[in-house]
C-alpha cells in the first residue's frame, strides 16, 4: 500500500496493464518477497533467530519488515530486497 501511495499518488502515476485495471508497482508482483520466489513460496528471506520470523528489510531502532517485490520498469521484472 506504501509503495502504491509513493509511485501512484494520484492515481495516474506509474503502472502496468489496461487504465481500467492497473496493476502498480507492488501489486504487479503478488506473493513475491525474495529471489527465487514462485506462487506458493515467498523466496529466500532473512530469519530472525529470535522469534523464527522471515524479514527482508531493516528499519529504524533494530525493526525488521517483510516488504514485498516491485515491478521494476527498467527490468520489467520483480525487484527483491534481498
Amino acid at each position: 500500500m506504501v509503495a502504491g501511495a509513493l509511485t501512484n499518488p494520484c492515481g495516474d502515476g506509474f503502472y502496468q496493464g489496461e487504465r481500467e485495471a492497473p496493476l502498480e508497482a507492488a501489486t504487479a508482483c503478488p506473493g513475491v518477497y525474495g529471489k527465487g520466489a514462485y506462487p506458493g513460496n515467498a523466496g529466500q528471506l532473512l530469519v530472525d533467530g529470535a522469534t523464527g520470523a522471515s524479514y527482508n528489510a531493516h528499519g529504524a531502532h533494530g525493526r525488521k519488515y517483510l516488504l514485498p517485490a516491485l515491478f521494476d520498469p527498467a527490468t520489467s521484472a520483480c525487484s527483491t530486497l534481498v
